[in-house]
């Protein structure tokens, strides 16, 4: 037997467990997803921690009903994970990724949807296809560059699909634009750090913050939905990246040099 629990964490015990990823409360991150978690629990939002006996937190998974998801999706009636990551080089428990998402199917099931979708990645940033194949979900769609829209379906109904308006999206913006939402806590040090760099590059990084989920699907020019860099129509990044990546991007990607 597994030598550990799963805690639902909602709006009353959030501040005592937080979300596993960044635990520094004072992080810009941290206060940020912070305030978004609290607005998203009553929009059905869901958290699973793993919980060892000695209090120690080994995983996560974060899911969220479909018309409510901020991976850019159709997938009304399923769940949607937006999240899933175990600490498995550090704690000695197998299948947490697989217990965590049996937890998900069950709370599907007792709340009567036709299943569970989520989007993958070869990339980097997010969960590989492979943990969720293994537990019974199909691929049902792909987008460029390396992205998968896997379900495990729990009743007949339409499947989940990605938009197919990518360029479309992109072309709309012009400049450098930083698009980003707050469900990923790492977003936070990107828009803290990212400007500045960009003023020495001798150009303006516009911040556009996306803080409904509707919008966020009709205007986020990539699956992944939580932060794109856009240059001119050109995606340059479509997860959180450093102050030094970005500056590599400013240097080899527009040909701008550091003001001295």
């Amino acid at each position: 037997m597994a030598n550990y629990n799963i805690i639902a964490v909602d709006s009353t015990n959030v501040e005592d467990f937080g979300f596993f990823c960044v635990k520094n409360k004072k992080h810009p991150g941290y206060v940020a997803k912070l305030s978004w978690l609290q607005q998203r629990f009553g929009e059905g939002l869901r958290i699973k921690l793993i919980r060892t006996a000695d209090k120690k937190q080994a995983g996560f998974l974060e899911y969220i009903p479909g018309e409510y998801t901020w991976r850019i999706v159709n997938a009304p009636d399923y769940l949607v994970i937006h999240c899933i990551w175990v600490a498995s080089k550090k704690f000695p428990y197998k299948g947490m990724a697989s217990a965590l998402l049996k937890d998900c199917l069950q709370d599907a099931e007792s709340s009567g949807k036709v299943g569970v979708a989520v989007v993958t990645s070869d990339g980097s940033w997010m969960a590989s296809k492979d943990v969720f194949i293994k537990n019974g979900f199909e691929q049902v769609d792909e987008a460029a560059p390396h992205f998968q829209l896997l379900i495990k379906r729990l009743e007949q109904g339409p499947l989940p699909a990605f938009p197919r308006n990518w360029d479309e999206r992109l072309s709309k913006y012009r400049g450098l634009q930083l698009l980003y939402t707050n469900q990923c806590p790492y977003i936070g040090k990107a828009v803290e750090e990212l400007p500045p760099v960009a003023e020495k590059h001798g150009i303006r990084l516009n911040l556009v913050e996306l803080n409904n989920a509707v919008e966020a699907r009709e205007k986020m020019p990539s699956p992944y939905g939580m932060i794109c860099l856009v240059y001119n129509g050109q995606l340059l990044a479509e997860h959180p990246i450093s102050a030094t990546r970005f500056k590599n991007i400013l240097q080899k990607e527009l040909k701008l040099e550091m003001k001295s």
